[in-house]
């Protein structure tokens, strides 16, 4: 019990650590501007960028979706005490922006926490599925909901819900996509152990 605490504890700090250093960033436009992914900075050497990129929005709107999301989905992991939230946090964050910077070059700029956020929520609806067989389908469908928005909004060109204001910007479905992709790896990662340690009762992810 003390374990699972200290993992909800830990998953709630990393939830709004993440969330207000996006919130003084917005507020902040030249601390935003260090944060950015921008390739071209990137390949000067200012290496920092492809991890901070999640933490800059270029909207109030693109703001305010993704921390509600990705706020939500970080709590819920930690009031069910799933661990290896911050795993998935890394896989989000880092695996759009190196493959942006090697296999996309045509990505200038990039910045937002939607892939965290696809990756969070996709995240506990997976642990949720695994764990309770009663709900299964609820998670699952939850899962497709996801799916069915990352396919919308590519085939749209735009988001569903974040909208731009001063700065204009299109939605990079891949990176969605990609957070989706962190959330598996995770599952992955852990399964061979939530599998020999899993208890009926009492068991966590």
């Amino acid at each position: 019990m003390v374990r699972q605490e200290k993992i909800g504890a830990q998953g709630q700090i990393l939830t709004i650590l993440i969330a207000v250093i996006s919130i003084v960033a917005y507020c902040f436009p030249e601390f935003s501007d260090l944060l950015v992914y921008e390739r071209q900075s990137i390949l000067s050497g200012e290496l920092w960028r492809l991890f901070t990129a999640p933490l800059v929005h270029f909207s109030k709107s693109h703001l305010f979706w993704d921390i509600l999301v990705f706020g939500a989905a970080g709590f819920a992991i930690a009031a069910a005490g799933f661990r290896c939230f911050w795993l998935v946090c890394i896989f989000a964050v880092s695996i759009p922006s190196f493959l942006f910077l090697f296999a996309f070059p045509a990505i200038e700029r990039y910045g937002g926490l939607s892939a965290l956020a696809t990756g969070a929520a996709a995240y506990f609806f997976l642990c949720s599925a695994y764990k309770s067989k009663k709900n299964r389908l609820i998670w699952i469908c939850l899962l497709a909901f996801i799916s069915i928005k990352i396919i919308v909004e590519a085939t749209m060109g735009v988001p569903l819900f974040a909208q731009s204001e001063k700065i204009p910007f299109q939605v990079l479905s891949s990176a969605h996509i990609l957070g989706y992709l962190g959330a598996l790896i995770t599952i992955m990662w852990i399964w061979p152990n939530i599998t020999l340690h899993r208890t009926p009762k009492s068991g966590r992810l």
